[in-house]
């Protein structure tokens, strides 16, 4: 009896085994099909997302600000990935335009408003139609609605205008019982007092750039074309304000001797920054880097920032606008699209002017009461609007490399204005 008992048990207990054997085994296979079904669905959803490649030629603080907003936009928008690869500015245009004759390239590029009508001529780049950003048109500064038309369609949104204006050495000009200089007489005037060769101090820095070189030029009347498009750069004017460069250097002496072959940029900001030099003229782009000389580090007070002084003809600043273009071989143009007008919305516009004292490319952030506030924004937004007007041309962009060699070589002694200009125009018509 017992044995037939312990042999039933037995059975039981053998059966109960395989039944939870059983079970086991199907549980296990569940989770492996969950595990597939997980794994399957998240390489879906990674295969689904759009990855733009945007070319940022942003530097400094700017540059630094990047990836927290690319963070910010991707979060707004999951189904995005922006991967941003620094490009160097000077070599972006190129570079780029030959990506794209491959078939490759990024998405985006931030591009100088000066590489805009060539990019659209040469189809490197996709139209943006008037229909898609009629709320960012409306509220665009006037001059980076200008800068993103080009025969009468937009190719760009603006990310940031700038323009020139004079920073100067508080402590320097009253020392010497100075007021700021209004006009071109009181400027040489007033960097010829503020030269102190004892104190190895000179009034003015010459950064030989054609940029720059245009608050002289036009501030004499100067334009690089006439009214019906031709070269009209070979001028008295051009004369004039190269002579009045070469008074300040040689005459004058206010302007350090320095090798104006390389590095020269970096020369200026730092000899301002020193105290060497009292005044230079630059973009809000260099507030940050002149902050940190130490003639301002513990004295941010003696940083003053005024208009362009006025030539005979007015004050003129030249004007910049960076953008965001799409590249004419992006296949995601709408996402490419939401992006840039994510750069373009309030909060990032004024974020970046903030950050990089660059100004904004939409009209209603300069109402914000951080840039109301600021002691350096109000003077370059005044100096935007105090510009005297020039006639522009789609090449004027080509002007200024072959145009700053010519003015090196005038402040090296090497050519007279009437020659460089001379060689100027027979290189230029040689290469139309």
């Amino acid at each position: 009896m017992k044995t037939c008992q312990t042999k039933e048990i037995a059975k039981k207990r053998q059966s109960l085994l395989t039944a939870l054997l059983g079970i086991s085994a199907l549980l296990v296979f569940s989770l492996l099909l969950l595990a597939c079904s997980d794994e399957k669905s998240g390489s879906a959803s990674s295969a689904s997302k759009i990855r733009l490649e945007f070319w940022n030629t942003m530097e400094g603080p700017e540059a630094r600000a990047m990836p927290a907003i690319i963070d910010d936009f991707c979060k707004q928008n999951p189904g995005i990935e922006v991967n941003s690869v620094v490009v160097d500015f000077y070599k972006a245009r190129e570079k780029f335009k030959e990506s794209i004759k491959a078939g490759a390239g990024p998405d985006l590029l931030r591009a100088d408003r000066f590489w805009l009508s060539d990019f659209a001529d040469g189809s490197f780049i996709q139209e943006i139609p008037a229909s898609d950003i009629s709320a960012e048109l409306d509220d665009m500064v006037p001059v980076a609605r200008g800068v993103v038309t080009h025969k009468e369609k937009y190719w760009a949104i603006p990310l940031s205008v700038d323009c020139l204006a004079m920073f100067y050495n508080k402590a320097h000009l009253s020392e010497k019982s100075l007021e700021v200089p209004g006009n071109f007489d009181e400027f040489s005037s007033a960097i010829a007092a503020l030269t102190d060769s004892s104190l190895g101090r000179y009034g003015f820095f010459i950064y030989p750039n054609a940029w720059y070189f245009e608050p002289f030029f036009f501030g004499f009347g100067g334009q690089y074309f006439a009214p019906d498009g031709s070269l009209a750069i070979k001028s008295d004017a051009a004369s004039k304000a190269m002579e009045f460069l070469l008074h300040l250097k040689d005459r004058l002496k206010a302007v350090p001797p320095v090798n104006l072959r390389s590095n020269v940029y970096q020369t200026m900001i730092n000899s301002f920054g020193s105290g060497q030099v009292s005044i230079i003229f630059s973009g809000p782009w260099a507030i940050h880097a002149v902050l940190e000389g130490s003639a301002f580090r513990d004295h941010n007070e003696n940083l003053g920032i005024a208009p362009i002084p006025e030539g005979p003809h007015g004050t003129y600043s030249p004007t910049g606008c960076q953008t965001i273009v799409i590249a004419k071989t992006s296949k995601n143009r709408d996402a490419a699209l939401k992006f840039a007008r994510f750069m373009f919305s309030p909060d990032i516009q004024k974020q970046l002017t903030m950050v990089n004292f660059g100004l904004p490319a939409r009209r209603s952030v300069f109402g914000a009461a951080e840039l109301k506030k600021d002691p350096y924004l109000q003077t370059f937004i005044r100096q935007l609007q105090m510009s005297r007007k020039v006639i522009n041309n789609p090449v004027r962009g080509e002007i200024y490399a072959p145009l700053g060699e010519k003015l090196k070589q005038v402040l090296n002694g090497d050519l007279t204005p009437e020659y460089a200009l001379n060689d100027f125009v027979t290189e230029w018509n040689s290469r139309r």
